[in-house]
């Protein structure tokens, strides 16, 4: 394999003098600047040793053999191009075999939003790879601002292929296109939301195949969510700790401190499997007794059972995403119900407003069995039922108190658990 060194910036010593010690241990200010067709044939390398690396908005890359990048900071112009059969391999900046002084770390990348990668990058960094906003080198182009300043768009592959590999997003997108993909990801390999929506991981689906958004607030702390829409589309999907997602969860015993932010561009119907890691687990959190949540208002989150099929992973299918980040319905979690939790309603307004108009009990469903037994203030039996599914409205009735005798329990032929207490019926607030 021929291996080629080009552009190392001898006119830095133009630019800045005599180079002195540190400036050649280290590399610091060094810089490579591209903005022209380049060419790289199938069994030759290239080498970007120098701390920046920069690729001007005419810069148009066909590689088909290797590019090999140890810098701290890579910044890419809109309108710059890479394609070919060959690969992009992303290197910790403290390898750097000819600045042997360049301090470790994480490689700082700005894509501007720019046109889609088509090819293979290899991240071999395992000081991690950092979306950033780093400085223009004086193309004057127009760069995006805010969330898409540093968003990188990839049409190709991501291998993450080493541990600690991780990607950081830094409050920025990280985007694939339909044939975009990510590899190799694990819980040592993983995309970092830092606790944050101001950045998301992002895919566009072509159709209804799935996606793995290898994502989690801190490095090692790995939830994946998969989406399977059923149609074309966007999808943006990040996490928090429910204190930063401030979506308030009634009893945090029954959750697990992960709150998934997960949306699309226009309307679209999917499946999703969120996983989650057991040392975030509330004090009655249980696989089994726990569902997909998904945000009302208030401290209300809906439930609707899933499956578990192993320990941390639940699934929801059919599920309506918003399509606005901020929207209460954008925001996921997962809840569990146990037999000394439930939420009974003290009050139920079945006035045809479709707003609290059955006497709902949050999280039955997650039981294996129920039996509900309703009386007025007399003791007379006015509603009973063996499988109830949240369906009485109080039709017929009067307005007034009345009282229950549930008893659930977790498993069928388990050990039944026995709920008393009253709710009111209002057809109508009176001023």
């Amino acid at each position: 394999m021929k291996k080629h060194l080009l552009h190392l910036s001898i006119t830095l010593i133009v630019l800045f003098g005599s180079i002195n010690f540190s400036f050649a241990q280290t590399g610091s200010g060094s810089m490579t600047v591209d903005n022209s067709t380049v060419a790289i044939a199938s069994g030759t390398t290239e080498q970007r040793y120098s701390e920046g690396t920069f690729f001007g908005p005419n810069a148009n890359w066909q590689i088909d053999g290797v590019l090999e990048i140890y810098s701290k900071n890579v910044w890419i112009a809109p309108g710059a191009t890479f394609s070919g059969n060959g690969k992009i391999v992303v290197y910790n900046p403290g390898n750097n075999p000819f600045y042997s002084g360049m301090a470790a770390g994480p490689t700082q990348i700005d894509g501007n939003n720019g046109v889609f990668i088509n090819m293979l990058i290899e991240h071999r960094n395992n000081g991690n790879m950092m979306l950033a906003d780093v400085n223009d080198p004086g193309f004057g182009t127009t760069n995006p601002a805010g969330l898409n300043s540093a968003s990188l768009n990839i049409a190709g592959t991501i291998d993450l292929a080493v541990d600690q590999a991780d990607i950081i997003l830094n409050g920025h997108n990280l985007v694939f296109g339909t044939t975009g993909k990510i590899i190799n990801y694990s819980k040592d390999r993983m995309v970092v939301t830092s606790n944050s929506i101001a950045g998301h991981m992002v895919k566009d689906y072509a159709g209804s195949d799935g996606f793995v958004f290898p994502i989690g607030i801190d490095e090692g702390d790995y939830t994946p969510a998969t989406l399977t829409p059923a149609t074309a589309g966007r999808i943006y999907a990040s996490v928090q700790d429910y204190m930063l997602a401030n979506k308030p969860v009634l009893k945090e015993r029954l959750g697990m401190d992960r709150v998934w932010n997960i949306y699309s561009a226009m309307p679209v119907t999917a499946n999703m499997i969120l996983q989650h890691n057991a040392n975030t687990n509330g004090s009655l959190f249980k696989d089994a007794n726990a569902a997909i949540s998904r945000y009302v208002s208030g401290n209300k989150w809906d439930m609707l059972k899933g499956t578990n099929p192993a320990t941390g992973i639940h699934t929801r299918n059919n599920i309506a995403l918003s399509n606005d980040v901020n929207a209460n319905g954008a925001y996921y979690t997962k809840l569990s119900v146990s037999g000394q939790d439930l939420f009974i309603p003290t009050l139920f307004t079945p006035n045809g407003d479709a707003n609290n108009d059955m006497f709902e009990i949050r999280g039955l469903e997650l039981f294996a069995e129920n039996s509900l037994v309703i009386v007025n203030r007399w003791g007379n039996e006015v509603y009973r039922s063996n499988n109830y599914q949240n369906n009485w409205s109080g039709e017929g009735l009067n307005e007034g108190t009345y009282y229950y005798l549930l008893k659930v329990r977790e498993t069928a032929g388990g050990e039944w658990f026995t709920f008393t207490g009253w709710t009111t019926l209002i057809r109508a607030f009176k001023n």
